[in-house]
């Protein structure tokens, strides 16, 4: 990867409940029944009918996709040169170590909207024991809220990390040298804009009404994790009809000429009419 390049590249996760076929459809058949709907002789369930069809027919109970989308670049020497200030040399050494500034994309989409609701949830990454944690945003609510509030139709990370509501927007020109464009995945077949440059950092076309409040706690060197909730109070917009979006990032030292690998675990709570209070799990160790 090129000093000024990025290294962009997603995966989907699905959020599972546990739930098995033969429950889902007794819950089904039960909530239908109560409804006033028709009851349906297969072991349909309602997010199979749902407008999206993503998950498919061989899953159950109310689950949900996640789609993770990684870009990466070198961080910025002036950035480096603020941390070794900030972090008075207990750096260490970086003979051998390059600093990479990661940047997380999660969209959100609940397997069946129509009857189900996000209550909470949370995002670990665990990267591996030679890789340092050198700095992570957001770390509290407010940058969100700001940006939530602000209603703007981008959201723009400096190089140091810094959340802002307003910047310079995304040119429709055609890039210009070390600009560096790049698609967003948020469901499959859409995607969103982003733009970097090492100057100014990132620009996302993400509108804040998709947007989740959220608030990352460091655990130690090598594990971050931030807590994620719907903006309170809601939006107009029903969230659980369209993508959910969170942006987080981080600045990590890991070994030379080395892409940061790590395993992300995403946990959340959903509530509905149909399902009550159901956990939902998924994990994957391929960004």
């Amino acid at each position: 990867m090129a000093d000024n390049g990025i290294s962009v590249e997603s995966v989907e996760v699905t959020l599972l409940s546990g739930i098995d076929m033969s429950s889902a459809t007794m819950m089904v058949d039960t909530y239908r029944s109560h409804s006033g709907e028709k009851t349906g002789e297969g072991p349909e369930i309602p997010y199979v009918q749902s407008r999206d069809r993503y998950l498919g027919e061989g899953h159950t109970g109310p689950e949900a996709r996640v789609i993770l989308t990684k870009v990466v670049n070198r961080t910025p020497d002036e950035v480096i040169e603020q941390l070794h200030k900030e972090k008075s040399g207990l750096l260490g050494n970086d003979a051998n170590k390059d600093f990479y500034t990661v940047l997380f994309i999660m969209s959100m989409r609940l397997g069946d909207h129509s009857t189900t609701r996000l209550i909470n949830g949370m995002i670990e990454m665990i990267f591996p024991r030679d890789t340092e944690i050198s700095g992570y945003s957001p770390k509290d609510k407010n940058s969100i809220t700001t940006i939530l509030e602000n209603h703007s139709d981008a959201v723009f990370l400096t190089p140091d990390l810094n959340f802002l509501a307003s910047g310079t927007r995304i040119p429709k020109k055609s890039p210009q040298p070390r600009e560096n464009r790049f698609d967003i995945r948020v469901a499959p077949g859409e995607t969103l804009n982003g733009m970097y440059t090492p100057k100014t950092g990132y620009s996302l076309s993400i509108p804040s009404t998709l947007l989740l409040e959220y608030q990352g706690i460091l655990k130690n060197q090598q594990e971050v994790f931030w807590e994620i909730y719907p903006p309170m109070p809601p939006h107009d917009t029903q969230m659980t009809g369209d993508a959910m979006l969170a942006v987080f990032s981080l600045i990590i030292r890991a070994p030379k000429n080395t892409l940061p690998k790590m395993r992300t675990i995403i946990e959340c709570r959903v509530k509905g009419d149909l399902w009550g209070v159901i956990p939902l799990k998924g994990s994957t160790d391929n960004l």
